[in-house]
């Protein structure tokens, strides 16, 4: 018989606090940076460089700009674990537009960009559907406010 495991197994709850932490902290200082540079040097020097061609301006510009305000957002509520899946699932799908746009510049499996034999990204992203799957865990706002809910 398949061991079940539930919300208060205390080494999964430590795995997806540790889990959540890591990518959230990684977001929340990719978003920090992005501001610290300065967000028209981030769009027109970072951003437009890497948008794939087919993508309209109307969409891009106001993507490009939110971005870093989206990063910072998710990555902070995934750390503390407030509405985690949903924060996972913005997560996702940045890293899924990050990872487009990376593989149509061509920077994403050979180049001298690629920090390695693959890009990062595609940990993240695993990490990220790991965390919708798994939700925030015990160790977590979600898990504070979801046990005092249940006990009413």
């Amino acid at each position: 018989m398949a061991a079940r495991h539930s919300t208060s197994d205390p080494i999964r709850s430590i795995m997806i606090f540790l889990n959540r932490m890591a990518l959230g902290f990684y977001f929340t200082f990719a978003g920090i940076s992005k501001f610290r540079l300065g967000l028209e040097y981030f769009y027109n020097d970072k951003f437009v460089g890497m948008a794939p061609d087919w993508l309209p301006g109307f969409v891009l510009r106001p993507y490009g700009y939110a971005l870093p305000f989206a990063e910072v957002l998710f990555g902070v509520l995934l750390m503390l674990g407030l509405f985690g899946r949903l924060s996972a699932t913005f997560i996702m799908l940045m890293l899924l537009s990050i990872i487009i746009a990376q593989m149509d510049a061509g920077w994403f499996f050979h180049g001298d960009k690629v920090p390695g034999p693959y890009h990062a990204n595609l940990i993240f992203l695993t990490l990220s559907i790991w965390l919708i799957a798994s939700g925030s865990g015990s160790i977590s706002l979600d898990g504070i406010w979801f046990k005092n809910k249940n006990r009413r």
